[in-house]
């Protein structure tokens, strides 16, 4: 009988320390146009909560041609904490994937402030050695008190 009981607390406290994932009506994107054609496709992922109060969550934007393939990806990553009342980020972190090799990341970086994580990426396309396009992309990722992200 004890062993069973210790078993069941066991359980119910690797219940409590997994993660509780958002729904799917927590996803969606944004397109952004731009002139020559080509776009920017910006999501916001469902956010994983632990019980604790603490939930990370990432934007990733997809920068594709006008030819509608994939040129490059940009990711905000941001862990915050929250109590009902208050929130905080407690980090910010920004990747970068290329799939087309014109292109290369002029400036990139991540910062925190409050509630927010932030990130501002510069990418560059070259052609024969000369930058021929350069496309800015600024991204913030906030926690709101009850752990929803926007």
């Amino acid at each position: 009988m004890k062993r069973a009981l210790c078993t069941v607390m066991v359980m119910l406290l690797m219940l409590g320390a997994m993660p509780v994932c958002g729904n799917a009506s927590e996803y969606h994107t944004e397109t952004i146009y731009f002139e020559d054609g080509s776009y920017l496709v910006v999501e916001m992922l469902p956010s994983c909560a632990r019980v604790t109060g603490s939930l990370t969550g990432s934007k990733p934007s997809t920068f594709y041609n006008s030819d509608g393939e994939a040129q490059w990806k940009v990711t905000l990553t941001g862990s915050f904490t929250y109590t009902g009342t208050t929130s905080a980020c407690s980090s910010s972190s920004v990747s970068v994937t290329i799939y087309d090799s014109s292109w290369y990341v002029v400036s990139k970086s991540s910062g925190k402030s409050g509630s927010t994580a932030t990130a501002s990426v510069t990418m560059g396309r070259k052609s024969l050695g000369v930058t021929v396009q350069k496309v800015p992309v600024s991204l913030s990722l906030s926690c709101d008190a009850s752990g929803n992200l926007s």
